[in-house]
């Protein structure tokens, strides 16, 4: 199957326009019309569904999606890889959990950086569901995230641990008066979920809800409130006024790294994630 009708149907999923994607695939909306027709042709099935005024996939076009995505993304890999080997260099994907990266993880990066310069880094933010995907398919070579995935393919290893702890822009008070004064939900998955249900239940009834902690930290700082944030940014945070809370529950989880073990570079990507050991955010 020719890529380029891939490319094609994930812009116009994209964009929703034949018109639009044409003009960010350089090419005109005649050719987008026949590169979807003959996709459908040959997978026997139509991708999309036309209406005057929207253009929205149909039920065969939504499972298409993830294999359109993962050949594009192996096709890539694969141009990489060959153009490294030319180069006599080495590369490692690594895909994080949204939310995770901070400081102590880049210093570990940067470190790693300069023990092995020469080392091509490709770090992408992921959610759980697409790191344990591309764990699988090998287009990650590793995955740091909270709960290990209970798979024979997949190896893991424990690197450390995230403390969350409640901070506030209130000068004294009590964890109750925190969450009840401005408080900004930061969604830290499943397992926080349930903790914050524990100590408090209905009791905090967010300002703000996001599973953006540059969104959170932002709008404490320009408005003031309450959040969970990881208790190594007390420096930086203390810059925008906000302080942990005296006798706030703090919440704890593990932090694991996974890769599959049938990669043909095991020995350099378990170098890789031991660089990562002990980390605490």
């Amino acid at each position: 199957m020719d890529t380029e009708l891939l490319r094609t149907f994930l812009e116009v999923r994209a964009t929703r326009h034949f018109g639009r994607a044409a003009d960010n695939l350089c090419i005109t909306q005649a050719a987008v019309s026949a590169r979807i027709k003959q996709l459908e042709e040959m997978l026997g099935a139509p991708l999309f569904l036309r209406t005057r005024n929207n253009i929205r996939l149909s039920s065969e076009g939504e499972r298409l999606v993830p294999h359109a995505e993962t050949v594009l993304l192996a096709l890539a890999r694969a141009r990489q890889e060959v153009q490294l080997a030319q180069g006599d260099s080495r590369r490692v994907v690594i895909g994080v959990r949204s939310g995770i990266w901070s400081a102590p993880l880049q210093q570990r990066l940067l470190a790693l950086g300069e023990a092995q310069p020469d080392l091509a880094l490709n770090v992408e933010s992921l959610d759980s569901d697409d790191l344990v995907r591309r764990l699988l398919d090998r287009t990650l070579d590793l995955a740091i995230l909270y709960e290990p995935p209970s798979l024979p393919e997949l190896e893991t290893i424990a690197i450390g641990e995230l403390n969350l702890k409640l901070f506030s822009s209130a000068k004294r008070g009590s964890p109750r008066g925190a969450l009840e004064n401005g408080y900004v939900f930061l969604d830290w998955g499943d397992g926080f979920a349930r903790f914050h249900a524990r100590q408090f239940g209905d009791l905090a009834l967010p300002r703000l809800r996001t599973n953006l902690k540059e969104v959170a930290t932002a709008y404490l700082a320009d408005r003031g409130g309450a959040c969970y944030l990881p208790a190594s940014l007390k420096a930086s945070l203390a810059a925008v006024n906000l302080a942990p809370v005296r006798g706030a529950p703090v919440f704890t989880r593990p932090l694991n790294i996974a890769y599959h073990s049938g990669s043909p570079q095991q020995e350099l990507v378990e170098a890789v994630a031991r660089r990562f050991t002990g980390v605490k955010i």
